[in-house]
């Protein structure tokens, strides 16, 4: 009969061989680019909810309900910039016009 020292080795063997091919299997399953591609949406997804959480934080209450004051405050500010930026669009735009019309007369 064998000695147990060595049945022992070999038990630690057997166990030690299951743990390398079930880590190998792992391995495996985790660098499959589908694998990788759903861990990296959830990576991103995970990041965009704590910007956005952060980005918002300033708008809401101590509940975490939001303070419809501060958004107000802050849609009339985005509201008066597009008025602004449009209204200087449109003023270049008659310039550019109105030289245009300037140097087709001097043309003539």
């Amino acid at each position: 009969m064998a000695n147990p020292n060595v049945q022992q080795l070999r038990a630690d063997l057997a166990a030690n061989r299951a743990r390398l091919v079930g880590a190998t299997n792992e391995v495996a399953e985790a660098i499959k680019p589908q694998n990788i591609a759903k861990e990296s949406v959830a990576q991103v997804k995970q990041f965009a909810k704590a910007e956005f959480d952060t980005a918002t934080s300033s708008l809401r209450d101590e509940r975490g309900q939001w303070n419809y004051e501060k958004l107000l405050v802050v849609g009339g500010a985005v509201v008066g910039a597009v008025v602004f930026f449009a209204t200087l669009n449109s003023v270049a735009k008659r310039r550019a016009v109105s030289v245009a019309a300037r140097r087709a007369a001097i043309e003539r």
